[in-house]
């Protein structure tokens, strides 16, 4: 999945694989492949709805930059590092998500 919105940052390759080796160890070591690939894709089910959530927030957080009184969507734009037209899309969905 490619979000635009994150172009710049990486993921450190020691950081995923901590991360693999604490979220995902009991997957890893099951010795049956089939119950491994079982393993495996709820394990990625569950990531992917985490990432969908992380997104959510992102969306809200940009959403709370523009409250009154706050950045305008070209300030927005220009400290975020994308076009004026792009942070007032990311505003306008965090404004649409329901509240938490």
């Amino acid at each position: 999945m490619t979000d635009t919105t994150t172009q710049g940052y990486e993921a450190d390759p020691a950081d995923v694989e901590a991360l693999l080796d604490t979220a995902i160890s009991d997957a890893l070591e099951e010795p049956d492949p089939l119950i491994r690939y079982t393993l495996l894709t709820k394990d990625l089910v569950l990531y992917e709805a985490l990432v969908g959530r992380i997104a959510q927030e992102r969306y809200r957080t940009v959403a709370v930059m523009s409250s009154p009184g706050g950045m305008s969507y070209g300030q927005i734009g220009e400290a975020l590092g994308m076009s004026r037209s792009r942070a007032q899309q990311l505003v306008e969905r965090g404004r649409a998500l329901p509240e938490q």
